[in-house]
């Protein structure tokens, strides 16, 4: 079974071939073209040398050549391997490094010493060749970690995959259709992005609309005026730039407004749900597992969590001996089900596990099943021997009108001793700086104790996040005010 294949069979049993699929200022691209045009690159790719089981890497910005090359690389049996084209030279080299594809696809003028590169252009005008047979545990694309800590991994998912997660997620979650206009800020470049704008439409018969460039506030908004998108997606982070935006009433018009990637903070929750109301869709999901593994649903939603299990997932809390906990105790957060990978082996294949994975986070499980994630275990700072997790002062600095967002983490003064510092991201309003650091110090004072007061509050113009808007904590552990 090729991926490709099923994504076909079933624009045709749905009847949305002719239907438009992707838009990217105002050039169009139906369903059947996209299938017409990836058997074209397809053929490129195999008379290039590529063979069933390489790796395509493709460095290239959402829009229909990212499309057609993705979904070429697959119908010749090819494993494509999405990577940020906006990634610093050193880093690029890196994950190029560590996919080892037989050939690159960039932009024009692209170049990585070392690979083989062409361009899409020069893999559009071949005759299109049938689809390569492939296994549903085939490899069909690889997509890197965000990174958090600093260190990628690469992660396939199989030929079998997508289907796995439009079925457990698309479908009760987000009720996708043909109706359905979709935009994605998280780019195809992310597992997250991948899904929403690639796999998820083309089995729901969406259209979808593409930005090429790097996300705007005013761009999106306008994009979702003009396009009357109906299905959104972006991390919580971008959410709130959104809503603080004059123009953020046109999100009015949304049927859905779904987000992952980092914990959504009760405050921004709060805000966010005086725009959207029950519209706003939260969850979580890994790389590791290619998607959502929990998620509200307009069924069944719960304000303050990251939703129930996605069947066929199921996700538990342990302990620090991995023994299951009771419901509402906090714990080790895990899930199981039947696309986790791990990484790749030296040769090549999936790292795959039907086991109990540890997804990193913090969290809990009421007794209705829902989970709230209060954090990331490498999260958490040490102070004075007291273990911290930042993301309760974080969210609780965040709940102040002047406050975009915050980081927090332990720093040691000049005698030693470790402390708290907040990094503050500060919004317009009529307190200047020292008077805001002494109104978010006496707020933390009234809420929390004396240990998890920060005791300096540093105001910086933006936080270091992945591409995918994950906050690096590890870089902001290295900074001196």
């Amino acid at each position: 079974m090729n991926l490709v294949d099923a994504l076909r069979a079933g624009a045709d049993a749905g009847g949305w071939l002719d239907r438009p699929a992707y838009e990217v200022d105002g050039a169009m691209l139906t369903h059947a073209a996209v299938y017409d045009g990836a058997a074209r690159v397809a053929g490129a790719l195999v008379a290039s040398g590529v063979r069933p089981g390489d790796r395509v890497a493709l460095v290239l910005d959402d829009g229909p050549d990212f499309v057609l090359a993705f979904l070429g690389a697959a119908h010749a049996g090819a494993v494509a391997v999405p990577l940020n084209p906006r990634l610093h030279p050193d880093e690029l080299r890196q994950v190029l490094g560590a996919a080892g594809p037989a050939l690159v696809v960039g932009r024009p003028g692209f170049s990585a010493a070392g690979f083989a590169v062409t361009t899409f252009a020069a893999l559009d005008g071949a005759e299109p060749v049938p689809v390569t047979p492939r296994a549903v545990d085939d490899q069909v694309y690889a997509t890197f970690t965000s990174g958090t800590t600093g260190v990628p991994r690469l992660c396939p998912q199989l030929h079998g995959d997508p289907i796995i997660h439009h079925r457990s997620f698309a479908v009760p979650a987000l009720e996708l259709g043909p109706d359905d206009v979709v935009h994605s800020v998280s780019k195809m470049y992310f597992a997250y992005g991948l899904s929403n704008s690639l796999f998820f439409p083309l089995l729901s018969g969406s259209r979808v609309v593409l930005n090429p460039e790097a996300p705007l506030v005013d761009d999106v908004l306008a994009i979702v005026d003009k396009y009357n998108v109906t299905a959104l997606f972006a991390v919580p982070t971008f959410y709130s730039r959104l809503i603080a935006h004059p123009g953020s009433d046109r999100l009015a018009n949304l049927r859905v407004a779904a987000t992952g990637g980092e914990v959504l903070s009760p405050a921004l929750e709060e805000r966010l749900m005086e725009v959207l109301g029950e519209r706003l869709l939260n969850g979580i999901g890994s790389t590791e597992v290619g998607q959502a593994f929990t998620h509200n649903t307009r069924a069944a939603r719960r304000v303050g969590t990251a939703g129930r299990p996605l069947p066929p997932y199921d996700v538990r809390v342990v302990d620090d001996e991995g023994e299951p906990v009771d419901p509402d105790v906090l714990g080790r957060l895990q899930v199981r089900g039947p696309t986790i990978t791990l990484g790749v082996h030296e040769d090549g294949t999936a790292k795959r596990t039907d086991d109990w994975y540890a997804t990193g986070d913090l969290a809990s499980i009421d007794p209705d099943g829902y989970v709230t994630v209060t954090g990331r275990l490498d999260d958490i700072e040490n102070v004075g021997g007291i273990k911290v997790h930042p993301l309760e002062v974080e969210h609780l600095l965040a709940s102040h009108d002047s406050v975009r967002e915050a980081a927090v983490c332990a720093a040691a003064d000049d005698d030693g001793a470790v402390r708290l510092r907040a990094y503050v991201v500060r919004t317009d309003g009529p307190l200047d700086d020292t008077d805001l650091a002494d109104a978010l110090t006496a707020l933390t004072r009234r809420h929390l104790t004396a240990y998890k007061v920060p005791r300096e509050i540093v105001f910086v113009p933006s936080l270091p996040r992945t591409g995918s808007g994950k906050l690096r904590r590890h870089v902001v552990r290295t900074w001196r005010p």
